[in-house]
């Protein structure tokens, strides 16, 4: 195993993606023997039964050399919300098919799969939820999760869907605020900064698909002047307000509180709704 392993990493394979590639590098060594995949709720021919076995084992050599990082996060994008003074991130699921989302206190455990429209709990999505955290949940916390869960829902969906490059470099950027703000408490300026590149990026993405040549430039005001000139009316004054900064934030050298970095992400996500809304020609991507 350490031999394919290495293989697959040569070849640029992320390690998410390893164990399933693994799989198929042993079926082929050995014969094409038809190695099964999942858990085995479904259960096969015992011709392919027979190398169950074998499947576990690839996939426990990868949990035992990797552990969490051979995890797929399946989270379209993340964005992040203050409940009861804590910060929070909220995961956008990746989905096919009909889904009801709701926001309840009430914990729903998890439901065979069957017909007919699925229902989310989207209180269950925020990262570090518990069911006793759920139950002691403020009205104005509901609906906190179930406002942000709809931004970012067709954010994060749009900034999929939409083929242009500058859209996913934005999520990327959108990323590192996310991280800035969960993971690094002294870096709410650099979260900030990373909130402006997103926003910057999206209205260059506007620009572009509107047959624009945009200026490479980092004041959001510019910009949206520019998507005004071919044509496009939307509210950002307050949106623009919310998120600009300069380079010095990065270091510290402009302030940024955690309530500032915030309210800069989520008017980024806000950002790439309202531009969405005022004909950038972006992809929503959830059906219409």
């Amino acid at each position: 195993m350490s031999g394919i392993d290495a293989e697959l990493k040569a070849k640029g394979v992320d390690i998410p993606s390893r164990p399933i590639s693994a799989v198929g590098e042993v079926s082929i060594r050995y014969g094409n023997i038809p190695i099964p995949l999942g858990e085995g709720a479904v259960r096969g021919p015992p011709e392919i039964e027979r190398y169950r076995p074998l499947a576990r084992a690839i996939r426990n050599w990868y949990y035992e050399t990797y552990g969490d990082r051979i995890k797929i996060d399946m989270a379209v994008g993340k964005i992040v919300l203050l409940l009861e003074g804590d910060l929070y991130a909220l995961r956008i699921p990746q989905f096919v098919g009909s889904v009801n989302f709701i926001a309840e206190r009430e914990w729903i455990q998890k439901a065979p799969i069957g017909r007919g429209s699925a229902t989310t709990n989207v209180v269950q999505l925020v990262d570090g939820m518990t069911p006793g955290l759920a139950q002691r949940l403020s009205d104005e916390a509901l609906l906190e999760i179930g406002s942000s869960f709809e931004i970012g829902l067709r954010a994060f969906y749009t900034l999929m869907s939409t083929q242009n490059e500058l859209m996913a470099i934005a999520r990327n950027d959108i990323k590192m605020a996310v991280s800035n703000l969960m993971e690094r408490h002294d870096h709410f300026g650099a979260s900030k900064w990373a909130s402006l590149q997103s926003a910057e990026k999206v209205l260059k993405a506007a620009i572009a698909l509107k047959g624009g040549r945009f200026k490479y430039v980092h004041d959001l005001g510019q910009l949206c002047h520019q998507l005004t000139e071919l044509g496009m009316v939307f509210d950002h004054a307050r949106l623009v307000d919310d998120i600009q900064c300069t380079p010095k934030i990065r270091y510290g050298e402009e302030a940024c509180s955690r309530e500032q970095a915030l309210v800069a992400h989520q008017a980024s996500l806000v950002l790439v709704n309202r531009l969405r809304d005022a004909g950038a020609g972006f992809e929503l991507g959830l059906g219409g």
